[in-house]
């Protein structure tokens, strides 16, 4: 793949950017590369997570391709060609050392990690790895903006386990509290988190289902609409046939009269004609 002058910047901390971004846009207007220097110029300085996730792409390719993978076989799963419960502790397996990377490129960096960055990098990089496009501008430590969780249809427009969209590995539990869970259901510590669990599961499926429902609406009325207008020029064509139908029986009645004049104005006698 062919270098951009650009490329030069990607490993810059986004607090070292501006200073960088200068200095190679004058070099190269010394240079005489007037087109590189502006686009140079041009360039954004990438948010902090934007920044670390690429430069933890760039530089564990592997297990950028093992996460790849993964979200691969577990969309198979979900389709049902494949063990789900396999393919996601797989998934988690795969996600973890990549966020892992990412959040320490930006310790080396100078900039802590609040539980919010943490959130935005999770998110960003969920969002970048199940879709194709953004997984390859990814994987060239290209990925030029931070992007929101994919929610439900992440993997295959069906609902996604709710431990693959916290995506992070559940605590083993003890056989004391596996035996418990079967016979008495949660412990009442567990239940707000779970009920909150849920409640953002439900949020979510209701927010999804009613942009489709707003999508499915608004198709129909566009329906609805072309079909008016098909009806109105069904209509105009109809009245315009009737009228040349009219016209036409109009011109044949008044080409009979004229034969008919024509023919009794044949058999008058010669001096009777006019």
């Amino acid at each position: 793949m062919k270098r951009s002058p650009t490329d030069a910047l990607r490993n810059v901390p986004p607090r070292e950017f501006v200073g960088a971004r200068k200095a190679l846009a004058a070099r190269l207007a010394r240079e005489g590369k007037t087109a590189a220097a502006r686009e140079v110029s041009r360039l954004r300085r990438p948010s902090p997570v934007v920044w670390a996730l690429n430069r933890a792409a760039t530089t564990h390719p592997r297990e950028l391709a093992a996460l790849a993978e993964s979200v691969d076989r577990l969309r198979r799963a979900q389709l049902g060609r494949g063990d789900l419960r396999a393919a996601t502790a797989e998934y988690r397996a795969a996600f973890d050392p990549l966020m892992r990377a990412a959040t320490a490129a930006l310790r080396e960096a100078g900039s802590g990690v609040s539980g919010a960055i943490d959130r935005r990098i999770r998110s960003t990089l969920q969002a970048a790895v199940t879709d194709r496009g953004r997984r390859a501008d990814l994987g060239a430590g290209r990925l030029s903006e931070e992007l929101t969780d994919p929610g439900f249809a992440v993997l295959t427009g069906a609902p996604v386990p709710a431990e693959f969209l916290d995506a992070r590995p559940a605590r083993p539990r003890s056989a004391s509290a596996r035996s418990k869970a079967r016979g008495e259901g949660h412990s009442p510590a567990a239940a707000p988190a779970d009920a909150r669990r849920l409640a953002r599961q439900h949020a979510r499926a209701a927010r999804s289902a009613a942009r489709q429902a707003r999508g499915l609406e608004r198709k129909a009325q566009q329906a609805a609409r072309a079909a008016t207008r098909a009806e109105q020029r069904v209509e105009a064509m109809r009245r315009t046939l009737r009228a040349l139908e009219q016209r036409s029986a109009a011109l044949r009645a008044a080409a009979d009269e004229a034969r008919k004049a024509h023919e009794e104005h044949g058999k008058l006698p010669a001096g009777e004609r006019s």
